[in-house]
């Protein structure tokens, strides 16, 4: 909400409006060996005919991990570009996209509602110490 209780978003859908949606979801990793593994994994099937050794090189940091899982898992990446493709005929074009993973998020969204109220914008990045 705004200052001013008017509701962002809550404009009127018009020709050539131009939208962007900003998605944060945050993780804890529990078992850093297992997340590589399984991202490895999803690598060697998003990638046939690619290696271990393939898998090791192209998935070595947490970056990496999360990014091939939710390509694998079909969130990100080109299967969803062509699912959202297909809304072309609906009114809505396709724009670029971009994703930004931040580690060690002092105050992480919570699973409760009340949880990401934490500060006022969700958004922004952490303040730098």
């Amino acid at each position: 909400m705004r200052e001013d209780d008017e509701i962002v978003g809550n404009e009127v859908l018009v020709d050539g409006m131009n939208i962007s949606l900003r998605y944060r979801r945050d993780f804890r990793v529990t078992d850093a060996a297992r997340l590589l593994a399984v991202a490895r994994r999803a690598y060697l099937e998003l990638n046939p005919g690619s290696t271990s050794e393939d898998a090791e090189a192209e998935v070595g940091c947490a970056a990496d991990a999360i990014y091939t899982i939710l390509e694998f898992d079909q969130l990100l990446g080109d299967q969803v570009e062509t699912r959202l493709a297909a809304r072309e005929s609906d009114g809505l074009s396709l724009g670029g996209w971009g994703a930004q993973l931040v580690l060690d998020e002092p105050l992480p969204l919570s699973r409760e509602p009340r949880g990401n109220c934490l500060r006022a914008d969700v958004f922004a990045p952490p303040e730098s110490e």
